[in-house]
């Protein structure tokens, strides 16, 4: 699943709710294209993608 959030703060508060219980693979970070970037498994199994891009 990917979720694009517009605001860096929203995606950190997202990322975090995710992550409880689950496994970041790729930790919530800056990226080329995006303000925040990250991959997590949450406790369930469900992959997720939080994306929350730069302005173009």
């Amino acid at each position: 699943m990917t979720l694009n959030i517009p605001e860096p703060t929203e995606a950190e508060r997202v990322f975090k709710a995710l992550a409880e219980g689950g496994t970041a693979i790729m930790p919530l970070e800056e990226t080329f294209w995006a303000h925040k970037f990250g991959v997590l498994v949450d406790r369930f199994g469900t992959q997720w993608m939080v994306n929350c891009e730069k302005p173009k």
